[in-house]
């Protein structure tokens, strides 16, 4: 489709991180009216595995010659994205439907080789452009060593302060460059670390021509990209309604969120027909919040003011956003900085019954005096976690247990290893207090999630911004 100041651009987000639906891009470009689909698969946790794994596999592969093939399978990109794009390729060449996603990570130039590369095996000839610049590792690196102290927008400290030394850096870039690329004519464009909403951002400044100093349209932009940026969040996902949707029975399959934007900036939001989930003020207001903290939102291309932001119901499943003011962005970039601070392990343990809080109190001191001071002092975390209670009179043994987590962080990777018998999991089974069942599951993975095993041990990188 062409860009047309006549009629507002129609943008779909079809991801929300890179654990997202795969089938919402080939959904959205087989069936829905829009001109251009963006979706978001980094986190700042998948910033950390990525930037940290492209330095390892540079020190690796150093001066080797090779294949594509060999580069792919090397590479530090999304690699889930795969799965939701190539299934879309006939109905995106088919339809004429952009589409700029961060699934780039710290590869997007292989990324997008490999994207060129899957739309001639479907026979089509398609224009796939990359934005690079988000890198800072070398910058970052330098500028430290001159004394640059990147202070903490979180705890304000310094780098020196963190006491970590930088193995990686990524800063989040604007959308500008996004629309640069469509308006040469791409229409894929892959980028790594833009933020969130900026390929939202880049879709509407490409297709209204905006100029970089066109704030108040820029700003409307912005806040519709931080709208759609976590999907179906918006849609119903992140509501305190979500009691009423399942009264209606929408709580199933909550439809990716479409926002028809405006030359001013302003935007129609409503959700892909025939799925669940809602697009009301309530929901709107909710992912408005989100991640909100004040009323300046700010990104590279430019500062939103949202104290004037209207959300009004124009219609069934249909809200209007205006109102947002915009100011020059800032005059510096949010930069992710990783460094190594050691190892992480963790274990749970399932009490049952009465007298929960003694009974974890009994664990957590029997615990620590088998560590011993000595291994305690080693330990630069360690934290016991009570989630929940048991109820009195419980009908059953799973309603009368509690989950007690025991988390810990460490340099000394020794301290972590099952078999040590000074270290973290040391255990005096039969000094247990009554009705307690542990388990033990373990492995060792480099960065690893461990939100659905019992006990995991790895590298505890950290991603905070000094």
């Amino acid at each position: 489709m062409t860009p047309s100041l006549r009629r507002p651009v129609k943008v779909a987000g079809a991801s929300g991180g890179f654990s997202d639906r795969v089938r919402a891009i080939s959904s959205l470009a087989a069936n829905e009216d829009v001109d251009v689909i963006v979706g978001d698969w980094l986190s700042e946790m998948t910033m950390t595995i990525h930037g940290t794994g492209k330095i390892a596999k540079q020190a690796q592969l150093a001066g080797k010659e090779l294949s594509f093939e060999e580069q792919v399978e090397n590479a530090m990109f999304a690699e889930n994205f795969m799965d939701c794009f190539e299934p879309a390729i006939d109905d995106l060449a088919r339809r004429k439907i952009k589409l700029a996603v961060n699934a780039g990570a710290s590869d997007a130039e292989i990324l997008a080789k490999l994207v060129v590369k899957k739309v001639k095996e479907r026979g089509h000839d398609l224009k796939v452009a990359w934005i690079e610049g988000d890198d800072a590792t070398g910058a970052v690196k330098a500028m430290v060593q001159k004394g640059e102290g990147f202070r903490s927008l979180m705890h304000n400290k310094s780098v020196q302060e963190w006491g970590l030394e930088p193995v990686c850096a990524q800063c989040y870039l604007g959308g500008l460059g996004i629309a640069k690329a469509l308006t040469e004519g791409a229409d894929i464009v892959i980028c790594g670390r833009v933020s969130d909403a900026s390929p939202i951002i880049g879709a509407a400044a490409w297709w209204h021509q905006w100029t970089a100093d066109q704030f108040d349209e820029l700003a409307g932009s912005l806040i519709i990209g931080h709208l759609l940026e976590c999907a179906a969040y918006v849609s119903g996902g992140y509501s305190s309604d979500f009691k009423d949707l399942m009264k209606q029975k929408k709580h199933i399959n909550l439809g990716f969120p479409i926002a028809a934007i405006d030359h001013m900036g302003h935007a129609i939001m409503y959700k892909e027909k025939n799925t669940g989930g809602c697009m009301t003020v309530n929901s709107i207001t909710s992912q408005l919040l989100y991640e909100i903290q004040g009323p300046q939102y700010y990104n590279c291309d430019v500062t939103a003011q949202i104290e004037g932001i209207k959300i009004e119901q124009v219609g069934e499943d249909q809200v209007k956003i205006s109102g947002v003011k915009g100011l020059p962005p800032p005059p510096t970039t949010k930069v992710g900085i990783t460094g190594f601070a050691g190892w992480q392990a963790e274990y749970h343990v399932y009490l049952c019954g009465l007298d929960i809080e003694e009974k974890c109190q009994w664990t957590e001191e029997q615990i620590k005096y088998e560590l011993g001071e000595e291994t305690l002092s080693k330990f630069t975390c360690l934290k016991f976690m009570q989630n929940g209670s048991s109820v009195i009179d419980a009908r059953n043994q799973d309603v009368a247990t509690v989950d007690f987590r025991i988390f810990a962080q460490t340099k000394d990777r020794d301290l972590l290893k099952m078999r040590n018998p000074a270290g973290f999991f040391r255990r005096s089974m039969l000094k247990e207090n009554p009705t307690m069942n542990t388990t033990l599951l373990c492995f060792h993975n480099l960065f690893s999630n461990n939100a659905c095993i019992s006990c995991s041990m790895h590298q505890n990188p950290s991603s905070t911004c000094p």
